[in-house]
């Protein structure tokens, strides 16, 4: 440690150690002139704004869905009409556009504050998070605070919001360290989502990091060490590993970024059973290139590696829709074109992805491709085509190829797909929603869900043939996330569970006190069970304390 070291001491909001140079975040003021129509200009920056958030939203959703609410919710707030009102008013009274907007939202968030703490309070800073962005967007300035963000470094800022954090590549952040929120605060939030150590509310960060060449962050104690000068290497140590050894099954993860999949190694994670390239689609004006979509792939089967990394095709359509592919209005788009029905109608997307995919798999041997939304064996046979196709001329062999068994069709028919996919993975979401006619975007009660017993016995016994014809088993769904769901795949044979990092711990503390035998005759209970509560009580009782 360098004797010029200073210590600082903020609050620990997320888990972990990191040591390496400095990014200090400088706030600058957005001047601008007040436009000859200056409500025009403002709902032009507003809709920009909005737009942004939303887009951003769509994209972090799958895998932080905290974070992704939090951005719904700052878009709905910016479009409020009663701030071009309250803006609108201090037009009138004199003020210029810049000004009248900094007026207009401090004073509704300090009216939320008055109100009182916690729940409130974040709300303010909510409110303070949408002016700075309209302010910026007025300027034309960008809107991150991280946006000159390039090379991996510890971030000091005086707050950061989880817009700011989520828009960066999580690669680059280190550590943050702010001079403003807590553990419960959104920032906070979504760092420990992506398994970034932080030390928020630490007085004086920016002032004292300006003078500074790097950093050590303990995001467990909430210290902040500045250094002299920056490490030769930057350093991260990852928050405690999960005790996921000795379950009856390997717990994986679902991701939709390199970011997420190192994340989830940090956490212990067994390989990656979902990884969702249409993160990498939506939210943006034209296909992400093929050859950093390989990169990408290549980036999330190294970090997981030599566990699997299973790589899901494009699989957009019904709630999924790109802006740049122009599709024909469907009666009902949950039925309509989508996952694989789109890929192997769209070349121009289905092509580039299958090279970036076959180019990883040449360097990364642990990454595995699965087809999504099948109904028939003959879509297989066209995906296996175009992929073979793809690789002779490039000369590279075909990695393993899965499929995710989320129609009751395919459940019932899979000696079909005997040598064309090597394993399944069960997508009960839609299994589910398909065998029961029921919108799974709906509220409905239990008995419309994956533990209805007609549910239950399709799940087993497309795992009992899928066992039968040497297919390896998966499951990747929002059943695999829950203690109760968990506990019957793993009774009827299912051999991993992929889900959320949230949901491991809960997932991992079931499965422990079943064990292997306990989920076999709890899920036979379920499976003799008359209706969906009978069942979930069999499925509970095998993890309940004792």
């Amino acid at each position: 440690m360098t004797t010029d070291a200073r210590l600082l001491r903020g609050v620990p909001a997320s888990g972990g150690r990191a040591r390496g140079p400095l990014h200090v975040v400088e706030e600058v003021a957005a001047a601008m002139a007040t436009p000859t129509d200056p409500l025009g200009a403002l709902r032009t920056a507003v809709e920009r704004v909005a737009g942004e958030l939303e887009d951003l939203a769509g994209r972090v959703r799958a895998e932080n869905p905290q974070g992704a609410e939090v951005l719904e919710a700052q878009a709905l707030m910016v479009r409020d009409p009663t701030l071009e009102a309250a803006v609108a008013a201090e037009l009138e009274a004199g003020s210029g556009l810049g000004e009248a907007v900094e007026r207009a939202l401090e004073g509704y968030a300090a009216r939320l504050e008055e109100l009182g703490q916690g729940y409130l309070a974040a709300r303010a800073a909510d409110v303070r998070e949408v002016g700075r962005r309209v302010l910026a967007a007025l300027a034309g300035r960008p809107a991150s605070r991280l946006a000159s963000l390039t090379e991996p470094a510890v971030v000091v800022a005086r707050e950061l919001s989880p817009a700011d954090t989520l828009a960066a590549d999580p690669g680059l952040l280190l550590a943050i360290v702010t001079e403003t929120g807590g553990r419960t605060s959104h920032a906070a939030i979504v760092a420990r989502e992506l398994g970034i150590p932080a030390v928020m509310g630490v007085d004086g960060a920016v002032a004292a990091a300006a003078g500074a060449g790097a950093a050590e962050v303990d995001g467990d104690a909430g210290l902040v060490r500045l250094l002299a000068e920056a490490p030769a290497t930057a350093e991260v140590t990852t928050p405690a590993r999960l005790a996921l050894a000795g379950l009856p099954v390997p717990l994986m993860a679902n991701a939709g970024s390199p970011a997420s999949a190192a994340a989830a190694a940090a956490r212990g994670a067994a390989g990656i059973g979902l990884f969702r390239t249409e993160l990498l689609f939506l939210g943006r004006p034209e296909p992400m290139p093929e050859v950093e979509q390989a990169e990408v792939y290549e980036r999330a089967a190294r970090a997981l590696a030599p566990h699997p990394v299973i790589v899901r095709t494009l699989d957009v359509g019904s709630d999924k829709v790109l802006p740049y592919l122009p599709t024909e209005p469907e009666p009902n788009p949950a039925l309509g074109r989508r996952g694989i029905r789109l890929w192997l109608a769209r070349p121009e997307l289905a092509r580039p992805q299958a090279r970036a995919l076959l180019r990883a798999a040449a360097r990364r041997p642990n990454l595995r491709v699965m087809l999504p939304m099948v109904a028939a064996v003959e879509e297989v046979r066209a995906a296996r085509a175009l992929l073979d196709e793809e690789a002779r001329a490039l000369g590279l062999a075909l990695p393993r190829l899965g499929m995710m068994l989320e129609t009751p069709a395919v459940a019932l028919h899979l000696a079909a797909f005997r040598g064309l996919v090597d394993f399944i993975s069960l997508g009960t979401n839609d299994l589910a929603q398909y065998a029961l006619g029921a919108d799974r975007e709906l509220e409905w009660g239990p008995e419309l869900g994956e533990t209805n017993p007609g549910v239950l016995r399709l799940i087993a016994t497309a795992v009992e043939a899928a066992l039968a014809l040497g297919m390896e088993v998966g499951a990747c769904g929002e059943m695999a996330g829950t203690p109760e769901g968990a506990v019957f795949l793993v009774g009827v044979g299912v051999g991993s569970l992929s889900m959320g990092l949230r949901a491991m711990e809960a997932v991992a503390r079931a499965l422990g006190r079943a064990g292997r035998e306990g989920c076999r005759a709890a899920a036979a209970a379920a499976l003799g069970a008359a209706t969906a509560a009978e069942a979930s009580g069999a499925l509970r009782a095998a993890f309940a304390p004792a």
